[in-house]
């Protein structure tokens, strides 16, 4: 059965576009207004509600509550011009943690990645998920203080051999190590719910702790991949945390420092949750680091 979606967005050459792009996979519909939405919602069964964040905060900022109680099985996921600031705040309170840029024109490859990880989760998984069928990548397990420090020298050395430059290797090697740092230190907890490890006195991992990292590259594109076995971070909690970095709530404060320097250095990031099973954090860089918008992804497995 294909899958359909709703585009609701006054901008019609935006949906035009978008339409021309998902049409030959998806059963697409267009609503230029609330009221054609509500029926459209009301007359046809879809996946994927995609609406204009701007357009829902201007007109109704209450509509994404309606979405649900229409269609209980439809996602939502959001289109914006805004900075990531502006449309944070809204992401918890509507139950979305999908953002994609919203722009004159889509890359094909972008969008369908951005689409298939919202209807299917356990497709956004891996680093090879987003990079090209022949792309070189290593995945090294973390087990010991030792294999930490060995797999983030081999992880730089080889965005080196991929003619990273000396500042552009010091912004990989600080998120890479925030987000080593994370997982063992936040994502494994003892039966009373505190942290099992502690960063002055981490010598290794218990067997059963499971730390991944993996990168690779292919022609335009370099990347890692940070992997716990916990599955223990919630959707709530990177929005509150980012969100208070983004606006400056939490200048002096150091939670969630990690994560936003992370996707501010980074061409794209994408947050992985198994709950219970594993958490991941994907880091994408792109060649010649173009300064193109971000979308914001969180998928998330109950």
């Amino acid at each position: 059965m294909t899958d359909r979606i709703l585009i609701i967005d006054k901008d019609q050459s935006s949906n035009e576009h978008l339409r021309g792009l998902l049409h030959p996979r998806y059963d697409v519909y267009v609503a230029p207004t609330l009221k054609e939405a509500r029926d459209l919602l009301g007359r046809h069964e879809v996946s994927l509600v995609l609406g204009d964040f701007e357009f829902f905060k201007d007109c109704d900022p209450h509509f994404p509550f309606e979405i649900p109680l229409i269609q209980p099985n439809a996602r939502l996921a959001l289109i914006s011009r805004s900075d990531t600031e502006h449309y944070l705040p809204f992401l918890i309170e509507w139950h979305c943690y999908h953002v994609f840029p919203k722009l004159p024109f889509y890359n094909l490859k972008e969008v369908f990645v951005f689409i298939e990880n919202i209807l299917d989760p356990l497709k956004s998984y891996g680093l090879s998920r987003y990079l090209a069928p022949d792309a070189e990548c290593r995945n090294l397990r973390i087990t010991s203080r030792m294999d930490k420090n060995r797999s983030v020298d081999d992880a730089v050395n080889f965005f080196a051999s991929c003619e990273y430059e000396v500042h552009e290797l010091y912004d990989v090697r600080l998120i890479m190590e925030e987000g080593i740092n994370n997982a063992i230190f936040h994502a494994f907890v003892d039966d009373k719910g505190n942290s099992k490890y502690m960063s002055e006195n981490f010598q290794s991992l218990d067997p059963e702790d499971e730390v991944r990292l993996e990168f690779g590259a292919d022609a335009t594109t370099v990347g890692f991949c940070i992997t716990d076995n916990r599955g223990c971070l919630k959707p709530e909690k990177i929005v509150r945390t980012m969100s208070r970095q983004y606006n400056r709530e939490g200048l002096y404060d150091e939670s969630g420092r990690g994560l936003y320097l992370a996707r501010l250095l980074s061409a794209n990031m994408i947050f992985n949750i198994e709950k219970g099973k594993r958490t991941q954090l994907i880091n994408l860089f792109y060649e010649k680091r173009l300064n193109i918008p971000k979308s914001f992804s969180i998928n998330y497995i109950p």
